[in-house]
């Protein structure tokens, strides 16, 4: 067997056994939860809806538009005697695309496999090859069986549906197909309304490297002088856009009026990028003003909010499963070097400090479902540790600037997202999570799998690379074992109440 045959058979291996573990816990939640569950209860009766050709028929407790019914609909059309419109058969179309998810993922990851160095003056990017595309496919895998994308897959909920659309999105841009990327854009609006910030992200992401492709493949330059050394990626037809090892805030302005002057002096070529992107938010924004807001249906239960610590809970969430391919003493070396190496960042750290201090105690939230509903695990996380004392929810402070800082010089040394496209990633994940007063853990979904992808090893990292990707493989593992059995095994009575009597199971 030579390596290339090796290589395909450890891929098809890994990719088989990822299949037949959905197969089987898809047949557990058939056998032990055969009726719709909690949001399913609405989801598989508009659905059925749908299949029955009411399309004008609509719940109102539903708050998100119809693209998680409109594919099973079709199916049945297609195929009545085949597909159903049942709750497994529903089930069974997020279950299929969970199983294509390790193939959509090793597009992005393949994607990213040479990463350029950050140019010196006058010099074309160096590019490195790193990771072979046997272990591309097993990371995909694992990326795949992220716990709450793994959840997601077996149930008929949209945040697989959602998920999918964008990631796919992303995907078709950085193929340059940018009408396919808007086309995929705007149909992950029909699962989640928030997926416009992330169609932007994908637009601005799409802009700024169009104008890399210009500059890359356009006639070469004079050097820059020495003055400018320290400002090293912009070149003429290229955005002022610096690495996130050398960016500061002070630099923000100067590269944002860059972006602006470069697509305005490139117009006839950035218009055709930008104008497939600018559709889908013209939809959005006719959509907006057809219905009234942004959320469809029972808007009395989905308010907006200024939940600001939103981002610092999905800071910690996201670092708590980005140790395996992050943590080493490099980085807590970068971050504490960040955080206290000289005077000007004590300063900015103490600045920070107190900043998350004020926004904690002025905008914290507490949704009446996030009190009420015990199946979730929020319900408990924020019962048991945050009401235990009313102080408890600022002594997390200094861990959320910790793991804001160590996430900085993560995405900072992977050298994927420099200064303009982090700018884009945070406002699009503020839009996101900052307006929802709700503590879910599933709005955190997106933005973790965005920003996993952009962490890709360095060279250092080259030959431990596989070693962290197995212990993350390890750890995702172990929480969907834990939460994939609590939920089978472990169902209870519901307390007295909307869910007297009935048994209930815990989830995301």
């Amino acid at each position: 067997m030579d390596a290339k045959q090796a290589q395909l058979f450890t891929s098809s291996a890994a990719f088989s056994a990822f299949a037949a573990s959905v197969l089987l816990v898809s047949d557990q939640i058939k056998t032990r939860v055969p009726d719709p569950y909690m949001d399913e209860i609405f989801h598989v009766e508009q659905a059925k809806t749908y299949c029955a050709g009411q399309w004008t028929t609509w719940n109102n407790l539903i708050t998100t538009p119809p693209g998680l019914y409109i594919v099973p609909s079709l199916l049945h059309q297609a195929l009545p005697k085949w597909f159903l419109c049942s709750t497994n058969h529903l089930r069974w179309v997020n279950a299929a695309l969970l199983c294509a998810f390790p193939l959509l993922i090793s597009r992005i990851l393949s994607h990213f496999r040479t990463t350029p160095y950050p140019p010196r003056p006058g010099v074309k990017p160096r590019v490195r090859f790193l990771i072979p595309e046997d272990e591309i496919i097993l990371e995909a895998i694992i990326i795949s069986c992220f716990p709450i994308t793994y959840f997601s897959g077996f149930l008929f909920y949209t945040d697989l549906g959602s998920l999918f659309a964008i990631i796919a999105s992303y995907d078709q841009s950085l193929a340059g197909r940018h009408v396919l990327a808007a086309l995929l854009g705007l149909w992950s609006c029909l699962f989640r309304q928030t997926n416009i910030a992330w169609v932007a992200f994908i637009a601005g992401s799409a802009l700024i490297n169009h104008l890399r492709q210009i500059n890359n493949t356009g006639p070469s330059t004079p050097k820059c002088s020495q003055v400018n050394h320290a400002k090293r990626t912009h070149r003429p037809s290229q955005p002022y856009d610096l690495s996130l090892t050398s960016a500061s805030l002070l630099d923000l302005p100067r590269a944002i009026r860059s972006l602006v002057f470069e697509s305005f002096t490139n117009f006839s070529s950035t218009l055709p990028i930008v104008l497939p992107y600018a559709g889908v938010v013209v939809c959005f924004v006719i959509f907006v003003l057809w219905n009234g807001g942004i959320v469809l249906g029972d808007k009395s239960n989905h308010i907006t909010a200024l939940h600001i610590p939103q981002l610092y809970y999905f800071a910690g969430f996201s670092m708590a499963f980005l140790v395996p391919v992050s943590f080493d003493l490099f980085l807590i070396r970068r971050t504490l070097k960040s955080l206290f190496g000289s005077p000007r960042s004590f300063f900015l750290s103490c600045c920070l400090f107190v900043t998350i201090l004020w926004t904690i105690h002025k905008f914290t939230y507490e949704h009446p479902f996030l009190l009420s509903d015990n199946r979730h695990y929020t319900f408990y996380v924020w019962r048991r540790i945050f009401k235990f004392h009313r102080l408890v929810k600022y002594l997390f402070t200094p861990g959320y600037m910790i793991c804001v800082k160590m996430i900085w010089e993560r995405i900072a040394r992977s050298f994927t997202m420099n200064l303009l496209i982090t700018t884009f990633y945070i406002i699009a994940l503020g839009l996101t999570l900052i307006p929802s007063p709700l503590l879910e853990p599933r709005y955190f979904l997106v933005p973790y799998v965005l920003l996993r992808l952009h962490i890709r090893p360095v060279v250092e990292e080259t030959k431990t690379w596989s070693i962290r990707v197995f212990t993350e493989g390890c750890l995702y593992a172990l929480v969907n074992l834990v939460t994939i059995t609590v939920f089978l095994f472990r169902p209870f009575k519901g307390r007295p109440g909307e869910w007297e009597g009935t048994w209930q199971r815990f989830m995301w």
